[in-house]
Protein backbone atom coordinates (compact mmCIF):
# COMPACT_ATOMS: atom_id res chain seq x y z
CA UNK A 1 0.00 0.00 0.00
CA UNK A 2 1.54 3.45 -0.76
CA UNK A 3 1.64 6.07 1.10
CA UNK A 4 -0.42 8.00 -1.53
CA UNK A 5 -3.25 5.66 -1.18
CA UNK A 6 -3.17 6.19 2.64
CA UNK A 7 -3.09 9.74 2.86
CA UNK A 8 -5.95 10.62 0.35
CA UNK A 9 -8.06 7.94 2.04
CA UNK A 10 -7.38 9.34 5.51
CA UNK A 11 -8.08 12.65 3.90
CA UNK A 12 -11.26 11.70 2.91
CA UNK A 13 -12.59 10.13 6.36
CA UNK A 14 -11.78 13.45 8.29
CA UNK A 15 -13.46 15.42 5.45
CA UNK A 16 -16.26 13.13 6.14
CA UNK A 17 -16.02 13.11 9.58
CA UNK A 18 -15.43 16.92 10.52
CA UNK A 19 -16.92 19.49 8.69
CA UNK A 20 -14.04 21.90 9.51
CA UNK A 21 -11.05 19.72 9.31
CA UNK A 22 -8.53 21.75 7.89
CA UNK A 23 -5.68 19.08 7.68
CA UNK A 24 -2.93 19.45 5.38
CA UNK A 25 -1.75 16.40 3.29
CA UNK A 26 2.01 16.87 4.46
CA UNK A 27 0.75 16.99 8.01
CA UNK A 28 -1.71 13.67 7.54
CA UNK A 29 2.12 11.88 6.32
CA UNK A 30 3.66 13.16 8.89
CA UNK A 31 1.34 11.30 11.15
CA UNK A 32 1.52 8.15 8.64
CA UNK A 33 5.26 7.92 9.39
CA UNK A 34 5.16 8.87 13.20
CA UNK A 35 2.54 5.61 13.99
CA UNK A 36 4.32 3.41 11.04
CA UNK A 37 7.83 3.92 13.58
CA UNK A 38 5.72 3.30 16.43
CA UNK A 39 4.01 -0.02 15.26
CA UNK A 40 7.39 -0.96 13.21
CA UNK A 41 9.07 -0.76 17.18
CA UNK A 42 6.08 -2.68 18.30
CA UNK A 43 6.47 -5.69 16.07
CA UNK A 44 10.73 -5.91 16.34
CA UNK A 45 9.63 -5.95 19.99
CA UNK A 46 7.15 -8.25 19.84
CA UNK A 47 8.73 -10.94 16.97
CA UNK A 48 12.38 -10.24 16.71
CA UNK A 49 11.79 -9.76 13.16
CA UNK A 50 14.59 -8.77 10.63
CA UNK A 51 11.72 -7.22 8.17
CA UNK A 52 12.83 -3.95 9.07
CA UNK A 53 16.76 -4.79 8.86
CA UNK A 54 18.74 -2.83 6.49
CA UNK A 55 22.20 -3.55 5.26
CA UNK A 56 25.10 -0.93 3.98
CA UNK A 57 27.91 -3.08 2.85
CA UNK A 58 30.42 0.03 2.58
CA UNK A 59 30.25 3.09 5.16
CA UNK A 60 33.80 5.27 5.29
CA UNK A 61 35.25 4.99 8.55
CA UNK A 62 36.38 8.15 9.45
CA UNK A 63 38.95 9.97 12.26
CA UNK A 64 37.60 12.44 14.71
CA UNK A 65 39.86 15.86 16.05
CA UNK A 66 40.97 13.52 18.85
CA UNK A 67 42.58 10.27 16.77
CA UNK A 68 38.70 8.43 17.48
CA UNK A 69 37.52 6.23 14.39
CA UNK A 70 33.85 6.35 13.64
CA UNK A 71 31.32 6.42 11.13
CA UNK A 72 28.36 8.54 10.21
CA UNK A 73 25.04 6.57 10.28
CA UNK A 74 23.41 6.35 7.11
CA UNK A 75 19.62 5.97 8.66
CA UNK A 76 18.21 6.57 12.04
CA UNK A 77 18.40 3.47 14.25
CA UNK A 78 15.51 1.78 16.04
CA UNK A 79 16.49 2.84 19.85
CA UNK A 80 15.95 -0.71 21.25
CA UNK A 81 17.65 -2.14 24.51
CA UNK A 82 21.48 -3.04 24.58
CA UNK A 83 22.35 -1.57 20.90
CA UNK A 84 20.32 -4.30 19.60
CA UNK A 85 19.12 -1.53 16.76
CA UNK A 86 22.42 -2.78 15.01
CA UNK A 87 22.10 -6.22 14.07
CA UNK A 88 26.11 -6.52 13.36
CA UNK A 89 29.42 -4.39 12.16
CA UNK A 90 31.44 -6.33 10.54
CA UNK A 91 34.60 -6.00 8.83
CA UNK A 92 37.78 -7.52 6.79
CA UNK A 93 40.81 -7.92 8.42
CA UNK A 94 43.39 -6.89 6.59
CA UNK A 95 45.59 -10.37 7.54
CA UNK A 96 42.28 -12.65 6.18
CA UNK A 97 40.31 -10.35 3.21
CA UNK A 98 40.13 -13.63 1.26
CA UNK A 99 38.29 -16.09 3.54
CA UNK A 100 34.87 -14.90 3.04
CA UNK A 101 32.43 -11.69 2.91
CA UNK A 102 32.39 -9.29 5.41
CA UNK A 103 30.05 -10.54 7.74
CA UNK A 104 31.46 -13.58 8.29
CA UNK A 105 34.88 -12.14 9.06
CA UNK A 106 35.55 -9.73 12.59
CA UNK A 107 32.09 -8.71 14.25
CA UNK A 108 31.89 -5.75 16.82
CA UNK A 109 30.35 -6.28 20.23
CA UNK A 110 28.26 -3.43 21.17
CA UNK A 111 29.06 -1.45 24.52
CA UNK A 112 27.63 1.63 26.28
CA UNK A 113 29.83 4.36 26.62
CA UNK A 114 30.16 4.43 30.29
CA UNK A 115 31.00 1.17 30.73
CA UNK A 116 34.41 1.53 27.58
CA UNK A 117 37.12 2.75 30.37
CA UNK A 118 36.21 -1.01 31.86
CA UNK A 119 37.30 -2.95 28.82
CA UNK A 120 40.64 -1.93 29.28
CA UNK A 121 41.01 -3.16 32.59
CA UNK A 122 41.08 -6.86 31.33
CA UNK A 123 42.96 -8.82 28.74
CA UNK A 124 39.98 -10.79 27.67
CA UNK A 125 38.19 -7.68 27.24
CA UNK A 126 40.77 -5.47 25.99
CA UNK A 127 39.69 -3.76 22.42
CA UNK A 128 41.79 -4.96 19.61
CA UNK A 129 42.10 -6.13 15.91
CA UNK A 130 40.78 -9.27 16.35
CA UNK A 131 37.88 -8.02 19.18
CA UNK A 132 36.74 -4.78 18.11
CA UNK A 133 33.94 -2.67 20.03
CA UNK A 134 31.30 -0.49 19.14
CA UNK A 135 28.97 2.92 20.87
CA UNK A 136 26.67 4.77 19.69
CA UNK A 137 26.83 8.55 20.22
CA UNK A 138 23.20 9.82 18.68
CA UNK A 139 23.31 13.89 19.94
CA UNK A 140 25.94 16.47 20.10
CA UNK A 141 29.89 15.60 20.14
CA UNK A 142 31.53 19.01 21.17
CA UNK A 143 28.51 21.09 19.83
CA UNK A 144 27.95 19.20 16.50
CA UNK A 145 24.81 17.03 15.86
CA UNK A 146 25.74 13.94 14.82
CA UNK A 147 24.56 10.50 14.22
CA UNK A 148 27.61 8.21 14.79
CA UNK A 149 29.38 4.62 16.25
CA UNK A 150 32.39 4.87 17.50
CA UNK A 151 34.60 1.89 17.11
CA UNK A 152 37.24 1.03 19.23
CA UNK A 153 40.19 -1.25 18.84
CA UNK A 154 40.81 -0.14 14.93
CA UNK A 155 43.56 2.43 16.39
CA UNK A 156 46.17 0.68 14.60
CA UNK A 157 43.94 -0.78 11.76
CA UNK A 158 43.56 0.94 8.35
CA UNK A 159 40.28 -0.18 7.92
CA UNK A 160 38.58 1.87 4.93
CA UNK A 161 35.22 1.24 5.79
CA UNK A 162 32.83 -1.29 7.38
CA UNK A 163 29.56 -3.33 6.60
CA UNK A 164 26.40 -2.43 9.01
CA UNK A 165 22.81 -4.26 9.73
CA UNK A 166 20.33 -2.00 11.44
CA UNK A 167 16.97 -1.77 12.29
CA UNK A 168 15.96 1.44 10.63
CA UNK A 169 12.91 4.01 11.77
CA UNK A 170 11.63 6.27 9.13
CA UNK A 171 12.19 9.92 8.93
CA UNK A 172 9.89 12.06 7.15
CA UNK A 173 12.08 14.73 5.79
CA UNK A 174 14.03 12.26 3.60
CA UNK A 175 10.69 10.82 1.75
CA UNK A 176 10.48 11.73 -1.82
CA UNK A 177 7.80 10.47 -3.85
CA UNK A 178 4.56 9.46 -2.44
CA UNK A 179 3.56 6.30 -4.39
CA UNK A 180 6.57 4.27 -2.76
CA UNK A 181 5.09 1.65 -0.70
CA UNK A 182 4.57 1.85 3.38
CA UNK A 183 7.21 -0.16 4.64
CA UNK A 184 4.79 -2.36 7.02
CA UNK A 185 2.62 -5.74 6.41
CA UNK A 186 -0.25 -5.28 4.87
CA UNK A 187 -2.17 -6.65 7.45
CA UNK A 188 -0.75 -4.01 9.38
CA UNK A 189 -2.15 -1.15 7.14
CA UNK A 190 -5.53 -0.79 8.11
CA UNK A 191 -4.50 -0.79 12.01
CA UNK A 192 -2.36 2.43 10.60
CA UNK A 193 -5.06 3.84 9.10
CA UNK A 194 -7.30 3.20 12.23
CA UNK A 195 -4.28 4.72 14.43
CA UNK A 196 -4.07 7.97 12.70
CA UNK A 197 -7.73 8.50 12.22
CA UNK A 198 -7.73 8.42 16.23
CA UNK A 199 -4.94 11.06 16.60
CA UNK A 200 -6.96 13.17 14.35
CA UNK A 201 -10.02 13.26 15.99
CA UNK A 202 -7.94 13.56 19.42
CA UNK A 203 -7.03 17.20 17.60
CA UNK A 204 -10.34 17.84 16.42
CA UNK A 205 -12.01 16.88 19.55
CA UNK A 206 -9.79 18.78 21.90
CA UNK A 207 -11.47 21.57 24.07
CA UNK A 208 -11.21 25.29 22.19
CA UNK A 209 -9.80 26.74 25.74
CA UNK A 210 -6.81 24.42 25.91
CA UNK A 211 -5.16 25.17 22.89
CA UNK A 212 -3.19 28.34 22.97
CA UNK A 213 -4.01 30.20 19.69
CA UNK A 214 -1.74 33.20 21.06
CA UNK A 215 -4.79 35.31 22.13
CA UNK A 216 -6.36 36.34 25.31
CA UNK A 217 -9.59 37.54 23.98
CA UNK A 218 -11.54 34.86 23.88
CA UNK A 219 -14.60 34.44 26.45
CA UNK A 220 -14.46 32.55 28.87
CA UNK A 221 -16.76 29.53 29.48
CA UNK A 222 -17.87 29.80 33.33
CA UNK A 223 -18.90 26.36 33.43
CA UNK A 224 -14.95 26.03 33.79
CA UNK A 225 -14.93 27.34 37.18
CA UNK A 226 -18.30 26.15 38.32
CA UNK A 227 -18.12 24.85 42.33
CA UNK A 228 -14.47 25.86 42.65
CA UNK A 229 -13.73 28.34 45.59
CA UNK A 230 -11.45 29.92 43.19
CA UNK A 231 -13.25 32.88 41.42
CA UNK A 232 -12.76 33.60 37.41
CA UNK A 233 -9.64 35.52 36.37
CA UNK A 234 -12.18 38.24 34.98
CA UNK A 235 -13.43 38.47 39.18
CA UNK A 236 -10.12 38.63 40.48
CA UNK A 237 -9.22 41.84 42.24
CA UNK A 238 -6.30 43.73 40.78
CA UNK A 239 -4.05 44.88 42.79
CA UNK A 240 -3.35 48.49 43.57
CA UNK A 241 0.63 50.14 43.28
CA UNK A 242 2.06 51.27 46.15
Amino acid sequence: MTYRYVVYDLDKSFNAAFDDADFTLNQILYWVMVVANRMRLQQTMATNTDLFTSTFSSIEVKTDSKGRKYIDLPVQIMDLPNNSGVIYITYNEETCKCEGPSFAQVWFQGVNLGSVQHLYLDEYTKPSAQNPYFYRIGDHIDGVKVNRIYLLGLECVPVKDVEIAIKATLDPKTLCNLDEDIPLPEELIQELMMQVLQLGRFVMLMPKENINDGEDEADLDPRLYANRSIPTPDATPQQTAQ
